[in-house]
């Protein structure tokens, strides 16, 4: 059964302030973000969502039992900032907590669940994450499926569209039972600002984070149910120590190649009031965001891992691949992509396009072999010659 009826044939596209700001919204922020997303050239490429994540209730609800939205961060409550955004043709999102409390040491949603739906609703905001927090020796015994389903029918019967991002982490595995609750589903811990390797036992590189969800979530992930590996990190370099030490362009073009070949929702972490010219050059290549939002819906496999090499093969509606060509190593490396890896005649003459420097590279028999560059991802687009 469908419990939430909102659409979302493509993977969302938007931002929240998690990764830049923490626990520290405010109505300054949200608006300025507003702003830059239509001087940035981001709303004209897809993203549609300011989100707002945790910290912007007190601890404590009021005296009928409703949150309260901290005063000092948006001194005119939310409608007149929802109203805001909606104006520039843009929407937004809100965190509520699926518990007791909050990670912030807020006001959870457990045992309000239509009582907030409706808060929400009523201020006028598009998304929701909803995000699971378990706090041993105070919980009640809970079943997290249970509650999310109750927050889906919450959204539902106010009438409202709201987008469900559901934020259990993969605990609960998500993927295998969310469709129709929830339009997207968190499969993964917190990512950080990190290339390879890990800051703690919780938060992880994307490199880690794409390793432990290759071969288990993306064959589950598709139209209208979008495997959610958590926000981008993409434009951070050395934002803070707590975010992790940052990455290199290549990096960061990696990781958007990864994202987009995944159909994964692509949400911005980084402060967009302050893009640089690469940064903002990778959020909007059109070319990648294009395979992310084919409407095929279809996440990229990984046919070939081995030695600090992996190929990454997606499916277009236009009968073409996109073919992600990534060199883990620490040194240049060639990597080859063999027609018959996409179930093509080795004869068959196929035209090649370099996704990210919008370059036709020629048509090629059998197959084609690329040199790649240390931590980089190519995108190629591989279109049959029929």
């Amino acid at each position: 059964m469908n419990y939430n009826k909102i659409p979302a044939l493509t993977p969302p596209m938007g931002w929240n302030s998690f990764n830049s700001f923490d626990c520290s919204p405010s109505e300054a922020l949200i608006k300025e973000t507003a702003d830059a997303f239509i001087a940035n050239g981001l709303k004209d490429a897809g993203y549609e969502y300011i989100n707002i994540d945790d910290g912007w209730m007190l601890p404590e609800r009021d005296t009928d039992g409703s949150l309260v939205i901290n005063p000092e961060m948006f001194p005119n409550g939310f409608k007149p900032l929802t109203d805001y955004v909606h104006s520039l043709g843009l929407k937004i999102g809100i965190y509520l907590g699926c518990g007791i409390r909050t990670y912030n040491e807020k006001a959870g949603s457990l045992g309000y669940e239509f009582k907030d739906a409706q808060a929400i609703a009523g201020w006028g905001f598009d998304y929701l994450k909803y995000d699971n927090r378990e706090i041993e020796g105070e919980d009640p015994p809970r079943c997290c499926k249970s509650e999310y389903l109750k927050m889906a029918l919450a959204l539902k019967k106010t009438g409202r569209d709201i987008l469900f991002s559901m934020c259990e982490h993969g605990k609960t595995e998500p993927w295998l039972w969310a469709y129709g609750v929830g339009q997207m589903w968190r499969t993964t811990p917190d990512i950080k600002n990190l290339w390879d390797g890990q800051l703690d036992t919780w938060a992880l590189s994307f490199n880690t984070i794409v390793d432990r969800i290759a071969d288990s979530t993306q064959p589950y992930g598709g139209t209208c149910r979008w495997n959610d590996p958590d926000m981008l990190i993409v434009g951070m370099y050395k934002w803070n120590d707590w975010t992790g030490p940052g990455c290199t362009d290549a990096e960061y073009r990696a990781h958007f190649s990864l994202w987009c070949l995944m159909a994964s929702p692509l949400i911005i972490g980084c402060d967009v009031r302050k893009l640089n010219d690469v940064t903002k050059a990778t959020l909007t290549n059109k070319n990648l965001i294009a395979v992310n939002q084919d409407i095929l819906g279809i996440g990229a496999k990984r046919i070939r891992s081995a030695e600090g090499i992996d190929v990454w093969v997606k499916p277009l509606s236009d009968v073409s691949w996109a073919v992600g060509l990534y060199n883990r190593t620490c040194v240049a490396a060639n990597i080859s992509v063999n027609w018959e890896e996409l179930n093509l005649p080795a004869s068959l003459c196929c035209s090649v396009k370099d996704l990210w420097t919008d370059k036709e590279l020629g048509v090629f028999e059998r197959g084609i072999t690329l040199k790649v560059d240390s931590h980089a991802m190519d995108v190629i687009k591989i279109t049959p010659a029929f």
